[in-house]
């Protein structure tokens, strides 16, 4: 599976490039092991559809290319005159402009377009090493990184619950690190990290210390696209057979 891994990472056009940590807070980036992960971003961006969203394509100048469909596994979406045109992984804005555009190529003048999202795809995360289930998990609503884990079956007893690594798409492109101490919040500390998940978010659980996230990224996340859902099922497979 992790072949089938790499297999995916040599055929896609975006690969991920330059990983680095960071301090739990985000402000100051470190490096662990050679990996440079992007610096934490805390803020909430735009929505970016994925694979399996239901979108609504109004072209209010000329209604009858009007569509209402799902984004394909591949992250596109059939539109009249056009054929596929991509649009995972773009705002709605983004997609907006790249229909349009399109349009006037197609000799529609000044096409004005709006893209919306009608309906969501899965809420998938994935959760790794020291758990009783690590794989790909799906988020029934909101879902912090402790209720990651119980998802997932739990902590084993190997488990490193202080340092517990949660991995996630930066907005520019890359990957952003930050740990969080779920020991403090199974102790029910006041100052429990209250991080809560995002789509295609990935929980860590080290064995002993932080440092095994290295060989973690190496292996499963490092040169591996984080496009669409394959990365999440890549790397939910590759955990899997790995435990």
């Amino acid at each position: 599976m992790f072949r089938s891994a790499l297999l995916l990472a040599s055929t896609a056009s975006l690969v991920l490039t330059g990983c680095a940590s960071t301090s739990q807070t985000g402000e100051t980036p470190q490096n662990w092991g050679g990996q440079a992960f992007a610096t934490w971003q805390a803020s909430d961006p735009a929505y970016r559809f994925f694979p399996g969203d239901t979108v609504e394509v109004t072209v209010h100048t000329a209604p009858e290319l009007n569509r209402t469909m799902q984004i394909g596994p591949d992250g596109r979406v059939s539109l009249p005159l056009l054929g596929g045109v991509m649009l995972a992984q773009r705002t709605e804005v983004e997609a907006a402009n790249q229909v349009a555009n399109a349009y006037s190529r197609q000799a529609l003048v000044n096409p004005i377009v709006e893209v919306r999202a009608t309906d969501y795809g899965p809420q998938n995360i994935i959760v790794g090493g020291e758990v009783g289930n690590p794989g790909l998990i799906d988020m029934p609503g909101p879902v912090g990184a402790m209720e990651a884990v119980m998802l997932a079956g739990g902590f084993r007893n190997t488990a490193a619950r202080g340092d517990v690594v949660v991995l996630r798409r930066a907005p520019g492109g890359g990957v952003m690190m930050r740990t969080v101490n779920l020991h403090a919040a199974l102790r029910g500390a006041p100052d429990a990290d209250p991080l809560q998940l995002r789509r295609g978010d990935i929980v860590f659980v080290p064995r002993s210390t932080i440092a095994e996230v290295n060989v973690f990224v190496e292996q499963y996340v490092y040169s591996i696209v984080p496009l669409d859902q394959a990365f999440s099922y890549a790397i939910a497979d590759a955990i899997t057979d790995n435990n």
